[in-house]
């Protein structure tokens, strides 16, 4: 049985519809402007509305004037309401009533007539066409996921006019922008210039003896040239000995050398991009001088050297009074003119009361020590201050490795009781390293562009259209075959997952 619904009532169920005109399609409106031949030129095509005249007859039995008053309530309404015809299921007409109700009546039998004004001239779809990735390459379209993070949409609309489309965008990955490029249009969302991180300045640590405590990372170095002086011999050993590094044996020397001991050496460690050497250079280390009797003698060197074995900078402790108990640290440079920079004079106790001169740097408790390079200042610790020289041409030379040298004067046999390196610490500087931010549309959100509805763009469930980015504008998609293109931030590599949905509209 035919059925005509209006809004929420079957105008069917009072009257029997004799005549529908609903017409092929809506009327075009042409702009012309004149050709310079002959003729007209079209300059735009605009479809007009449509209107839905129809003519009834009162079912037989009903009272007339019953369905004369509850006609004008059905139809006498002032917005839209939906139009459905039973032989078009899957379509409805947004409609209203324009001009006049016919109604004649004799008392018992009645005939009217009345127009319906479809203001967009279109049928829609009860039912949403959907296409996503379990029907992608059917009769809606394809769905295509490109390598560099981008979407390929080929959508089929079956209808005869164009469908306004809701796209639901999850993202696989941390985006910061979203652009949807159509042929009818462009729409775009976040920000194009939202980086995924940035390049942040930290220190990293690349060795601690605390953690090797035998200081087993600093390898032999036996035969090699001392960086700072030549004259001392590098063919002893120097070992692990209770609290740290300390002087073994001498070894033989030149004729030209005046002291002989062991040196160990070690390549810094790569720091997180994989690089060596530092041009910005902490080290901490601990340092023990305390002689047990008067004239004892010996050497100690950390030495810290570019890739080449130049010296850069080095810490010492010499003690060559061979009747006394007088000592110095002191401070080498290298660059064009390598020198002591400077130099400091202690006693070798260890700070025990009553020491007119106490040794209050290197003794059993105390001993921590720094050097410190940043680009080309060069920085020695020194009693609560730290000793600063500026050498230009090392701004941009990098501590590549790290020598330790304990030895003995050639004319000495007393070698001094506590000479040691208790520990080393060291650390690169302002490390370029890449940072993560988190980006405005984190992994896993979900994000709604509604191409023809209020909340035009809702992330996660509440409306976002701050997100928008203006001169951007919803577009329609037409009749037929058409590719919609989703962009994502440059950096994002990781298609989303997408879905659109649309009711197709007919003429």
């Amino acid at each position: 049985m035919f059925k005509v619904k209006y809004g929420d009532d079957y105008l069917t169920d009072y009257v029997k519809f004799t005549k529908i005109e609903r017409g092929v399609a809506s009327e075009n409106t042409l702009t012309t402007e004149e050709n310079s031949s002959d003729g007209v030129e079209i300059v735009n095509v605009k479809r007009g509305p449509k209107e839905i005249p129809m003519s009834f007859h009162v079912i037989d039995g009903l009272d007339v004037n019953f369905v004369r008053r509850k006609l004008a309530q059905i139809l006498s309404s002032t917005a839209n309401k939906r139009l459905n015809f039973s032989d078009e299921p899957n379509y409805y007409y947004n409609a209203i009533l324009t001009g006049k109700l016919e109604y004649t009546d004799d008392g018992f039998e009645a005939d009217g007539s009345f127009t319906l004004f479809v203001s967009d001239g279109a049928a829609h779809r009860t039912d949403m066409v959907t296409l996503n990735s379990t029907n992608s390459g059917g009769s809606s379209g394809t769905i295509t996921k490109n390598a560099d993070g981008s979407v390929r949409i080929k959508v089929i609309n079956n209808g005869t006019k164009p469908a306004y489309p809701r796209i639901d965008i999850t993202n696989n990955q941390e985006n910061g922008y979203l652009s949807l490029a159509h042929v009818s249009g462009g729409f775009a969302m976040g920000k194009i210039a939202e980086a995924d991180g940035k390049n942040v300045q930290k220190s990293e640590q690349l060795y601690d003896s605390n953690t090797d405590s035998s200081f087993s990372k600093f390898k032999d170095a036996t035969g090699t040239a001392n960086p700072q002086n030549s004259g001392l011999g590098t063919n002893g050993t120097i070992s692990f000995q209770s609290d740290g590094l300390r002087f073994a044996t001498q070894g033989t020397m030149s004729g030209s050398q005046f002291a002989g001991g062991g040196m160990k050496v070690m390549t810094l460690p790569a720091d997180s991009n994989g690089h060596v050497g530092a041009v910005n250079f902490y080290s901490h280390f601990n340092l023990f001088a305390w002689a047990g009797a008067m004239g004892q003698t010996g050497i100690l060197q950390i030495l810290f050297t570019d890739i080449n074995d130049k010296l850069v900078a080095g810490y010492g402790i010499t003690k060559s009074d061979m009747s006394g108990n007088s000592a110095k640290c002191s401070f080498w440079v290298g660059g064009n003119t390598p020198k002591e920079y400077t130099s400091f004079g202690f006693e070798t106790n260890n700070a025990e009361k009553n020491q007119k001169y106490p040794n209050n740097m290197f003794n059993s408790s105390t001993g921590d020590a720094d050097f410190l390079k940043e680009g080309a200042s060069l920085g020695f610790y020194w009693y609560g201050s730290r000793k600063t020289i500026y050498v230009p041409e090392l701004a941009d030379v990098e501590v590549s490795k790290v020598y330790l040298y304990l030895g003995q004067f050639k004319g000495s046999n007393k070698f001094i009781n506590n000479l040691s390196i208790r520990q080393v610490n060291l650390t690169k500087n302002n490390v370029s390293v890449w940072k993560d931010v988190p980006n405005r549309y984190a992994a896993n959100s979900k994000i709604t562009v509604n191409m023809n509805g209020k909340d035009t763009v809702v992330i996660n469930g509440m409306p976002a259209i701050q997100e928008k980015i203006r001169g951007t504008e919803p577009f329609s998609i037409p009749p037929g075959r058409s590719t919609l293109k989703i962009l994502q931030s440059t950096w994002n590599t990781t298609p989303p997952i997408v879905q659109i949905s649309y009711k197709e509209r007919n003429l």
